[in-house]
């Protein structure tokens, strides 16, 4: 994977380029937003419509997700001059349909010569610029080349912006997964005083076998236990990290999925605990998480 890859990129950006030659001037502008998928459009001088694919292709080798918007402008200084072409094969395609029509039904009339030059496509304008087609593409890939990577730097630039943001809201769900571990050790102790206490109220001076109420216990904590839901926590999180850290391509898809699963957790600690303090921070950790999942829309 090439460095190129392997960064935190944003999808919202702007980058602009112009190059010019021989008094053909092209200034390019690409802007981004955000997307699930790359969706590209492309605007372009009539002349060159030739290079959209390669203008796509080249986009969608640096890119991998976004609405990105391409226009291209072109000015020239050179004594263009225009020519009027009639396509006369065109012509002679309409007059057959007429006189057609004419047979089949009965229609009477004829084409004059100005509604026939009125037809679609009948005159085409060519320009006779005298610019060598070939140079003046590469004159606008020139141009295209500098916004593409001004458009890429933007993108980086907001992708470090928002894995900052992301890193320090991780730090936080750490520290609340932490809270639950603690608090986690400390249920199954408080859990058998409760129920001895509970047992001793309606009891009395009755004699309980330890035995059967050791066991009852031992029930309650395994109910209650949230030993695989924490590991699963704090291995989510440390892929997490690692998408910000060390990311070998686009994150935004993966991070978004490992949120959801850290959501599901902290909604099944919450659902199995009966601690105020555990499910106050599991719901701690479904705000952050949710908060995560949206700044994971605005990356790449």
């Amino acid at each position: 994977m090439s460095a190129r890859r392997a960064a935190i990129r944003g999808m919202t950006g702007f980058g602009a380029g112009s190059a010019e030659r021989d008094g053909l001037r092209f200034e390019v502008e690409i802007k981004g937003v955000n997307n699930r998928f790359l969706d590209q459009r492309v605007k372009l001088p009539s002349e060159y419509a030739g290079l959209e694919n390669e203008i796509k292709q080249r986009v969608q080798s640096r890119i991998a997700r976004g609405r990105v918007d391409t226009v291209v402008v072109m000015t020239s200084e050179r004594e263009e001059s225009v020519r009027l072409e009639v396509r006369q094969a065109l012509v002679e395609g309409y007059l057959a349909a007429a006189r057609d029509l004419r047979r089949r039904h009965k229609i009477r009339g004829a084409l004059g010569v100005e509604r026939i030059l009125a037809l679609p496509g009948v005159v085409q304008v060519v320009s006779e610029s005298g610019a060598d087609p070939a140079a003046a593409g590469e004159t606008l890939l020139e141009a295209f080349g500098t916004a593409l990577d001004a458009f890429e730097a933007m993108r980086t630039a907001e992708g470090r912006r928002l894995a900052e943001d992301l890193s320090q809201r991780l730090d936080d769900l750490r520290a609340e997964t932490r809270r639950v571990a603690d608090e986690a050790v400390r249920q199954p102790g408080l859990r058998a005083d409760g129920l001895r206490e509970r047992v001793a109220a309606l009891l009395g001076d009755a004699r309980v076998d330890p035995g059967r109420l050791a066991q009852e216990v031992a029930i309650l904590a395994d109910r209650a236990d949230i030993t695989e839901e924490v590991v699963r926590l704090t291995g989510y999180l440390d892929q997490a990290k690692g998408l910000l850290e060390e990311p070998a391509g686009p994150a935004g898809k993966t991070l978004d999925f490992v949120m959801q699963e850290m959501n599901r957790e902290a909604n099944t600690i919450a659902s199995k605990s009966e601690s105020l303090a555990i499910c106050q921070a599991a719901l701690r950790i479904r705000s952050i998480v949710e908060a995560i999942r949206e700044q994971a829309q605005n990356l790449e």
